[in-house]
């Protein structure tokens, strides 16, 4: 018997995937817990068109994301920040701190996906936003002192 599942099933499968199992597996386990419902034609049609909405949603979202990194490439950031002997920083520039001067210029950008080597020194770092596969973004970070 085919059937969707409408929870991931260890051993059977994930949620949305259309599988074949066994007619009393079906009935007396997958259906009766509401883990699944009968594959007819109705909800092959509704489970392909949820499957092409998430497509469509996810290749926009990459195109916003090449957007945003072409805008951005090769920008500069600027701090100004308090150092000590030997041109140390009282501390260090972080990812949360990048993410939140994106913001300032317009751009929500999740710290997670930023990637700074460690900046400890005054300088001009080189530093990568990670979009998604295969969509990175260069850009530079400046430090200089008060």
């Amino acid at each position: 018997m085919q059937v969707i599942l409408l929870t991931d099933v260890k051993g059977t499968g994930k949620k949305g995937e259309l599988v074949t199992v066994s007619d009393g597996y079906a009935r007396n386990f997958l259906l009766k817990q509401k883990l699944a419902q009968i594959a007819n034609n109705t909800n092959k049609n509704i489970l392909n068109q949820a499957k092409s909405a998430k497509e469509f949603h996810k290749e926009q979202e990459l195109e916003k994301f090449r957007e945003i990194a072409e805008k951005l490439k090769g920008t500069t950031l600027s701090f100004n920040v308090k150092v000590g002997e030997n041109g140390k920083l009282f501390g260090a520039i972080t990812s949360k701190e990048i993410a939140d001067k994106f913001k300032e210029l317009g751009y929500e950008i999740e710290k997670r996906k930023i990637d700074v080597p460690q900046l400890k020194t005054v300088g001009k770092f080189d530093c990568t936003i990670h979009f998604a596969p295969k969509i990175d973004c260069k850009f530079f970070v400046e430090l200089k002192s008060n």
